[in-house]
């Protein structure tokens, strides 16, 4: 097989880094994932094949549902809080929501759906919404707050809809 390269742009990376499992996939498995295409076990783009098959896209509880949880967590706790606190909490709230395979160890060794709070809450970081102060310390921005109070106000809005 031949093997070409390609010049992407920083949106295409970070769309690929979503799609990928950290440790497990290069953004040629990830393409070829996303494009139905079958694996290639003489994949010479990564030091050695992947044994950790890719969960089905929709299996998992999407990312965007750790963000109030997460928030939320954190707010109650007065503003920040350690790690450890917010994945107690966000396993409370969502403990009846999460999939088998949320539950699922991955090759790593942590539960899924612990790495899935870290990716949820680094794109919180991201967004403006979240920041580290400490090493291990989350803590709610000014603009995570008003997220948070759109977000809850937004489902408040549902839930009284959904009861009509």
């Amino acid at each position: 097989m031949t093997n070409h390269w390609i010049e992407v742009d920083g949106e295409v990376i970070d769309a690929i880094k979503k799609a990928a499992e950290p440790f497990v996939d290069t953004p040629n498995r990830v393409l070829r994932w996303m494009f139905g295409l079958p694996s290639n076990e003489d994949d010479r783009t990564a030091l050695a094949p992947s044994s950790v098959p890719r969960v089905p896209r929709g299996s998992l509880l999407p990312l965007t549902e750790f963000d109030v949880p997460i928030l939320l967590a954190i707010r109650e706790a007065g503003g920040s809080a350690p790690r450890q606190k917010v994945m107690i909490a966000v396993e409370m709230a969502l403990g009846d929501r999460l999939t088998d395979l949320d539950r699922t160890p991955m090759s790593s060794g942590g539960m899924r759906w612990r790495a899935r709070v870290d990716q949820a809450r680094h794109e919180l970081v991201k967004r403006g919404f979240l920041e580290s102060s400490l090493p291990g310390i989350w803590t709610v921005t000014q603009a995570g707050g008003k997220y948070l109070a759109r977000r809850l106000k937004s489902k408040e809005a549902a839930d009284r809809g959904a009861g009509e």
